[in-house]
């Protein structure tokens, strides 16, 4: 099932508006460990969490992916097939040009 924003939107405002100050903590600790998260790597949500709170979590990963600005130089955050890993993309680094052109002959 391929969830949009708003459907991941209404399902956490209830959690939101019951306790915002909890709600945002775990928030912020999740976008932190995406943010900070290098590219070309991984970590396994259920690793990071409890089990009570493994669907906020990805729920929380895939508002943050919809949301992030894209930036073909640094890699993107997604979610594997199986919704088990996070993981960072590579970004596209150009290659280094090291032609030099010869000059016309004189």
């Amino acid at each position: 099932m391929n969830d949009t924003h708003s459907d991941i939107i209404a399902r956490l405002m209830p959690l939101y508006e019951m306790a915002p100050e909890r709600f945002m903590a775990f928030y912020d600790a999740v976008y932190l460990m995406c943010i900070d998260l290098p590219e070309g790597e991984q970590f396994r949500i259920s690793d990071r969490c409890q089990e009570k709170d493994l669907k906020l979590f990805q729920d929380i990963v895939k508002i943050l992916i919809a949301e992030q600005p894209y930036d073909v130089h640094t890699g993107q955050l997604e979610l594997s097939d199986d919704v088990e890993y996070v993981r960072r993309t590579t970004g596209f680094s150009p290659s280094v040009n090291r032609f030099t052109p010869r000059r016309g002959r004189e």
